[in-house]
């Protein structure tokens, strides 16, 4: 929990927000759609927020609306018409430019200094 505190601070930070929603679903019986452990961890506006003020309560279920198509989504995606599996891809593959070492590095790095301040 440490760690998802630092990145909470810092998604606070970043996007100027007044708190964070941290949702984890851990296990089949929790809503958990992927095989490992991760959390969701989403700025928060007092004002501003499509979620904010007597809706803030409605994000739980987006989440899960979100989360639970990704199992559909990535079986009907994730099989060429012969059965073999493709690379997952996500909305913005179709523009993306392959990266190199030296830009992930320096992502990295970018991102890092987020941290230096925290």
């Amino acid at each position: 929990m440490r760690t998802v505190q630092r990145v909470g601070r810092v998604v606070e930070r970043e996007y100027k927000a007044d708190g964070l929603t941290i949702a984890c679903q851990d296990g089949r019986a929790a809503g958990q759609t992927v095989p490992h452990v991760h959390f969701h961890i989403l700025p928060r506006r007092l004002q501003g927020d499509r979620f904010a003020g007597s809706r803030s309560d409605d994000i739980y279920p987006e989440l899960e609306k979100q989360e639970g198509a990704l199992a559909h989504d990535l079986a009907s995606t994730n099989h060429a018409a012969s059965g073999t599996p493709e690379p997952l891809k996500v909305d913005a593959d179709a523009m993306r430019e392959p990266r190199t070492l030296d830009d992930m590095e320096q992502e990295a790095k970018w991102l890092a200094g987020f941290f230096d301040v925290d």
